[in-house]
């Protein structure tokens, strides 16, 4: 935060964006995701980190450049809900700690909230170390760009909490992710109800491609297949996407197992 004078009297300024990011046993890359933010050209926010229970070194790392927040067990978008309510700034970003930013993102975030009408916006995700899995995040964020660009309501505004900006006024009228395993990508639609949302090419953020690496070409695509319904919202009803959902959600929470935890149980 910012100290200023006013009237010959000194305040607090709010910050303008919060940055909430929940965690669990990510000391190998909160590391890089922290300096990501230490290069911004816009240095007013808030980054606020709600950690599951690391048995690693995270918090401590984290505690250094953030706000702290520690929560046993608790899940991704509880999480994440808990770190908006925290929060400060008018401008949520959501994102994860396996991912940096360019150093121009906060500033861009900034200079696009200037336009009162704007809900929420995204971009694309790109990962890095791994041809093939550029090649499928690419036409990923070209299917997301290209429903986004559809008339009326055929518009599909696909979110992804890699990065995902958003008033703090408007997510608060949602009532929060639900714990649904999609629940990311269905607040675009959300969103899309409220008013005007933008999925913005010159705004990107770099991940990591772990996901896609320890899962396999198959595995991962067939894990993360529930992302249709964000561009065809009939298939949410139906039972195949409803049974995907229920096995990616069990996969989706081994994931979130600390490390070190089972490390310990297989010795």
């Amino acid at each position: 935060m910012e100290l200023q004078k006013k009237s010959g009297k000194r305040f607090i300024m709010t910050p303008q964006i919060s940055i909430i990011v929940p965690t669990l046993n990510e000391e190998e890359n909160i590391r890089n995701f922290l300096y990501s933010l230490e290069k911004q050209t816009l240095t007013k926010f808030e980054t606020i980190i709600v950690d599951g229970g690391s048995v690693d070194k995270t918090a401590t790392i984290a505690n250094k450049k953030a706000k702290v927040i520690i929560k046993k067990g608790l899940r991704e978008f509880p999480s994440r809900n808990l770190g908006a309510k925290t929060a400060n700034g008018q401008i949520l970003l959501f994102t994860c700690a396996d991912v940096t930013f360019p150093s121009d993102l906060l500033a861009k975030i900034n200079d696009k909230f200037q336009d009162r009408e704007l809900v929420a916006i995204t971009g694309p995700d790109l990962p890095y170390d791994s041809l093939l899995a550029e090649i499928e995040y690419g036409m990923y964020n070209f299917a997301r760009f290209l429903f986004s660009m559809f008339p009326g309501s055929n518009k599909r505004f696909s979110t992804s909490t890699n990065f995902l900006a958003v008033r703090k006024s408007c997510f608060e009228k949602t009532g929060g992710f639900t714990s649904d395993v999609n629940a990311d990508g269905m607040m675009g639609r959300r969103f899309s109800e409220m008013g005007k949302v933008k999925f913005s090419t010159g705004m990107k953020v770099f991940i990591s491609p772990r996901r896609f690496l320890k899962m396999g070409f198959s595995r991962f695509n067939f894990h993360y297949l529930y992302v249709l319904e964000n561009f065809f919202p009939f298939l949410s009803k139906t039972s195949f996407i409803k049974n995907l959902k229920n096995k990616s959600g069990s996969v989706h929470s081994e994931m979130r197992v600390p490390a070190l935890e089972a490390r310990r149980k297989n010795m």
